[in-house]
Order: structure tokens, then sequence, then C-alpha cells
């Protein structure tokens, strides 16, 4: 069987050409090659970044975990690690549990462990570190910090205050790519740091970032005091206006439309801070405060004048009074007198800084010409802004064609390089979908051809017995036992075939292929007793065609063996 084969190949590579070996031997060396990698990349994992910017010291500790787990992993650089992409969270969960990655700095887990026979000084020492890994743990959770280092110095302490050193601090600060800290921010660190560390003033952190430049220098508080209100001041200013500018920049574009006008705002506050204390009188409105009403009447009835001896008893009583010559003495005195209060007002203010001293508001408006609508407009604007020209404030609102054209051609440069990248998006799409319609094409003429040509080397060699009960192409149909004899004789034919036959054969294939007309075949006149053995021969396959087959194939191969 396997000669055979090797003979039928043999002779289908000889009646094929050079450029169709070529093609032959190009797809079997590609199919050998691509075949294994396409099952290895289907097998392959696809990993994902599980961890990323880490230190030698996490990494290596991730990497020792993963190892005892059996977690496959890649290592890109020293700080990137690769896992499957199926277990990205599990590892990240994981290793969370285990207090993984650090990042590379050390906490006050420090103490977790053991310090039995540990020293004041080596426990100092630990202290201080934990305190700057935890530092560095909360700056380095900022948005605009990539990395930080802190350095503390803690003095030991004496038994006279005044000659204790202060405690100072400095911090390196590393800022992500497009951002900055801001004063705001420095300051905010400083004050953190400071008030973490027993001792330590703000003024005594001084912050620098890894390009050298100072952020905080630590002179001082007056001038820290200073700019850190120099910079409330100027940002409060800056949100005043922002508001400002919001609402007349909404305004305007409901009533013009977008990109129709531009509105600048600048606000003055004023911070200084007054204490004032009046104090009026109203004379119109006064109240009785305290009233004397005094009244004294001495009367004699007799020409006698009785009293104690002595000079007061002679001597006539003060006040207004009457004697009388006839009757004695008489004394009459009255005496009224009324205290008035005057309305007091006594006020006390407090005034706080932050009022709005001064509005500058700026508006330019694109194309409108109408002076009744300018006015409109300045109106509304200056309701909505607030601006009191009592106070000094200017609104300044004018009409200006603005010039287009730089917009008008980087939009036209916008869509031609969409288009452009539209038309190459569709162009690629386009040649691949060419290139694989050529490319299928042309496999499958090359099919074809292989197999025009290889019709006639290929025979087969084991036929099924449905096949060898049908006729050939031309030939007449009869009764079942006129179709098993010919199956019969073909197969006969076939296995007895001489090297002269076996090239009439190859005729008539190729003039099948070459659909020319084939002569009739007569068959044999049957005797009886061979229609007789022909019919048990039809039982016998229709009963059991499996037997047969099998047969008829050992036969093949005895037949093989014996001509071989």
């Amino acid at each position: 069987m396997f000669r055979t084969l090797q003979q039928q190949f043999s002779r289908f590579w000889n009646q094929q050409t050079g450029t169709q070996r070529v093609v032959f031997i190009v797809l079997l060396v590609l199919a050998i090659i691509l075949i294994p990698l396409f099952v290895v990349w289907a097998t392959t994992p696809t990993y994902e970044v599980a961890f990323t910017g880490l230190s030698e010291a996490d990494a290596g500790q991730i990497v020792e975990q993963l190892n005892s787990d059996n977690i496959p992993y890649k290592l890109r650089g020293s700080g990137t690690i690769l896992v499957p992409a199926n277990q990205v969270y599990e590892i990240r969960l994981k290793m969370a549990r285990q207090g993984l990655p650090q990042g590379g700095t050390v906490g006050f887990e420090l103490f977790n462990g053991n310090t039995l026979g540990m020293t004041e000084f080596s426990q100092r020492v630990n202290y201080q570190q934990a305190i700057e890994g935890e530092l560095e743990r909360t700056i380095g959770s900022l948005s605009a910090v990539e990395a930080v280092r802190v350095h503390l110095v803690i003095p030991e302490k004496t038994l006279l205050s005044s000659e204790q050193s202060p405690t100072t601090a400095s911090v390196t600060v590393m800022e992500k790519p497009g951002m900055a800290l801001d004063s705001a921010q420095v300051r905010a660190i400083t004050h953190l740091v400071a008030s973490s560390v027993e001792g330590l003033k703000p003024e005594n952190v001084v912050v620098v970032d890894v390009n050298g430049n100072m952020l905080a220098s630590g002179e001082g508080g007056d001038q820290n005091n200073l700019n850190a209100q120099t910079d409330t001041r100027r940002a409060a200013e800056l949100a005043a206006a922002d508001q400002i500018k919001k609402k007349v920049q909404d305004i305007l574009d409901k009533a013009l439309g977008p990109n129709k006008s531009v509105v600048q705002a600048n606000v003055s506050l004023d911070w200084t801070q007054r204490e004032t204390s009046r104090q009026s009188y109203d004379p119109q409105q006064s109240v009785v405060r305290s009233a004397q009403d005094v009244k004294e009447v001495y009367t004699t009835t007799s020409g006698s004048i009785e009293g104690i001896p002595g000079a007061t008893t002679n001597l006539p009583p003060a006040g207004s009074g009457s004697l009388s010559a006839n009757n004695g003495i008489a004394y009459t005195r009255t005496e009224s007198t009324v205290n008035y209060e005057i309305t007091q007002v006594q006020t006390h203010e407090i005034q706080s800084p932050g009022d709005i001293q001064r509005i500058s508001l700026s508006v330019l408006v694109d194309g409108i010409t109408d002076t009744q609508q300018l006015q409109t407009l300045q109106s509304v604007i200056a309701a909505a802004a607030g601006i009191d020209t009592n106070r000094g404030d200017n609104l300044a609102v004018q009409s200006l064609a603005f010039d287009r054209s730089y917009y008008q051609s980087q939009a036209a440069e916008i869509q031609k390089a969409e288009k452009q990248s539209m038309i190459y998006r569709y162009g690629e799409i386009g040649a691949a979908i060419l290139i694989f319609a050529l490319l299928l094409w042309y496999v499958m003429r090359v099919l074809k051809n292989l197999k025009l040509t290889s019709s006639a080397a290929w025979i087969p060699i084991m036929r099924p017995v449905s096949e060898m009960a049908l006729p050939m192409p031309g030939t007449t149909t009869g009764s079942p036992a006129e179709k098993t004899l010919l199956g019969a004789n073909l197969i006969q034919n076939h296995v007895e075939s001489s090297p002269a036959e076996s090239g009439a054969i190859n005729q008539l294939t190729q003039a099948i292929e070459n659909k020319k007309k084939i002569p009739k075949i007569e068959l044999p006149t049957i005797s009886p007793e061979y229609e007789q053995l022909q019919k048990t021969l039809d039982d016998l396959v229709d009963s059991d065609p499996t037997s047969i087959a099998e047969a008829i194939q050992l036969w093949l191969a005895e037949d093989e063996k014996r001509h071989g």
C-alpha cells in the first residue's frame, strides 16, 4: 500500500510544473511554521501589568511570593511586573493582604517584630526612621508628587531650654511630568511635616525639588506668613473675577451664540480691617433723670416767740418768709429741682476685609453695529456683574469684527488631516480585502489545477463496494447482477492489468476528463449457473456488504504482494 502511494505521489510530482512545485513547497513550509506558532500563541496566557514603579526591594519581595505560589510572571525593567490577565486583581489583593508593595519605605511596622534586647539608641533611631517613612507615604499620596524623601534631625534634649537646639527637617520632592506644586501646596507640606514631629516648626522645614529648586527656604515665619497672605488674597480676587466673568459669558453666549464674545474681568478687594466706635446725642429726646421738691411753712398765733434760747432761734429763718407784727412769725418756703438726661447713642462696628473695592470689566462682541443693541447689552452686563459707578467701577462694551482666519485655517487643516486619515484607513482596508481576495483566488486556482493534473495520477487503492457496483460513464445500466459483475470485472481488470492495459485505462480516464464520448461496453453472455452464482453473491452483498469489502481488500493486498 505504501509503495503504491509512493509511486502515485512520484507520478503526481513529475506531472507538476516548476511554479506549482515551488508554491506547494512554500505552502507546506508555511504550514509547518505557522501551525506550531498558532498553537503556542493560543495556549500562551495574555499578560497585563499588575505592578509598576516598584522599588527593587518591593519587586524582589513580590517576585519571591509569586515564585512560592507558582504563578507565572514577566519582568519589564526593574519596577514593572506582568502577570496573567485573568489573575491581575486576585494577585493584587493577595499582595495587599501581605502589605506589598510597601512603596520602598518602612513605617511603624518596623516595631512589629521582636524588639527585645534593643538599646535605647537603636529604638530612637528606629522611631525616627518610622516617622520619616510614614511622612514619605503621606506626602507621596499627593496627586502632583511622584516620589519623596524626608530627613529629620531631632537633637537630644538638654536640661536648659535656652540651650536646646531646634528640630529641623528637609524634604526632597519629585514632581510628576506635566504637574507642579504651587506655593500653597508647599506650605501645606511644611505644616504637615511640622505637625507630625514634636518640637518642629514650619519655618524649620526646607523643601526642594529634584532639580535643586528651593520651594521652601525655612527662613523665619514672617516672610512665609506674608507670602501665604498675599497668595490667599490674590486667589480670592481671581476667584471673584472668574465668577463675574462666568456670569457675563453665560448671558452673552445665550444671547449672541457661542464664540461671539470675549469677557475679561478684574476685581480689587479691600483688605483693610476697620473698627469704628461712634457716640451721638439727640437733644430732641430727653427723659427725667432726677427730681427734688422742698416746701417749708412756719406759722405763729401769738406775739410771743418761743423756742430754744440762743442765737439760732432769734435769727430769721433762711429762704423766703414773712413776719407779722400782730400775729407773730409766718414762714413759707418752696423749692423744686428737676434733672433731665439727654439721649445718647453709642455704636461699635468691626468691618472684616474682603469687600469689593472696584470692578473693571471689558467686553468685546463680534459684528454688532446697532448702537441701541450695544446699550442694551451694556445695561444687562452692568446688572449681572454688579457694576457700581459710585464705587468707581469701570465697564467697557465694544463691538469688533473678530479675525477667524487662523481658526478657519486650523479647522481646514484638521478636516484635511481627518480626511486623509480616513482615506488611508479605507485604502488599507480595501488593500487588505483585495490582497485576501487575490490570495484566495490564486489558492483556489492552484488547488483546481492540482486537482485536474493529478486526477490521472492518483488511482484509488481501496474503493467502496458501492462504487465498484456502479457502471462507468457511458455504460448501459442493467440488473443488479450486471452491475456487480461489471464491478468485479473492473476489479479483476485492475488487479491483472498489464502495463499496456494500465495505459489504456489512463487513456480512458483522459477521455473522460476531455468529455469525450466513451464507447459502449458490451457485457458478455452470462450462463444460468453463473447467473445463479451472481444472484447468491448479490444476496450476500445486500446482507453483509462489509465482509465482501474486506474480502476484496484482502484479494487486492495479496495480489499486490504477489506482483510486487
